[in-house]
């Protein structure tokens, strides 16, 4: 009989919270990125602002080439001591894959820094909860792009989360919620050329 890491913890009794990474840190497969890139197209400036080792950040600069990477831990990877909660510092987009105990706070550092748009990779249970209601009545996100599959962020190979990315970009405050194509966490290429 097989167990996963979750029932691993329950048997030990021991909540599944406990075996959180230090300082929040999942980094981003490359097909999640990916997958965002195949339904979003940015212009201008992108702000990776807790770009970790690299992964996002890399997948990113092969599509645009104004990227800044900056993070408040030192992971060998862009600018490290950063806090983007504590930023001023505007900019046309910002991508990220936030700490998921500060989801909310980077949500709303977002909105008040991104001059374009902010896009959030997210636990899809963030389309719930009253306080996340009352935002997004305020600030809809234009577009939710779901990924299909469970992330499985640290190669365990038992994800327990499924993830969105939640997009918003100023003009727009109707939602519109898309599938990402992905096929055994590869996203195919098929990008359209925007002009």
């Amino acid at each position: 009989m097989t167990t996963t890491v979750n029932e691993q913890y329950k048997l030990l009794g021991r909540k599944v919270e406990d075996k959180r990474q230090s300082e929040d840190f999942y980094p981003t497969p490359s097909y999640v990125t990916e997958a965002l890139l195949e339904y979003h197209h940015f212009r201008g400036k992108i702000w990776e602002p807790a770009c970790g080792d690299g992964r996002m950040a890399e997948v990113l600069k092969k599509s645009y080439q104004d990227v800044e990477c900056s993070d408040l831990m030192d992971r060998g990877y862009g600018q490290s001591g950063v806090d983007f909660l504590k930023s001023n510092k505007r900019v046309a987009n910002i991508v990220t894959n936030p700490p998921f105990q500060l989801a909310y706070e980077f949500i709303e550092q977002g909105l008040k820094l991104a001059d374009d748009c902010l896009a959030l990779l997210l636990p899809i249970r963030y389309l719930t909860g009253k306080k996340r209601a009352k935002l997004y009545a305020k600030f809809p996100p234009a577009k939710i792009i779901v990924i299909p599959n469970k992330v499985d962020f640290l190669g365990f190979g038992s994800p327990a989360m499924e993830f969105a990315w939640f997009v918003w970009k100023r003009g727009i405050k109707q939602t519109t919620i898309v599938w990402a194509d992905t096929h055994d966490a590869d996203v195919k290429r098929k990008r359209k050329k925007k002009a």
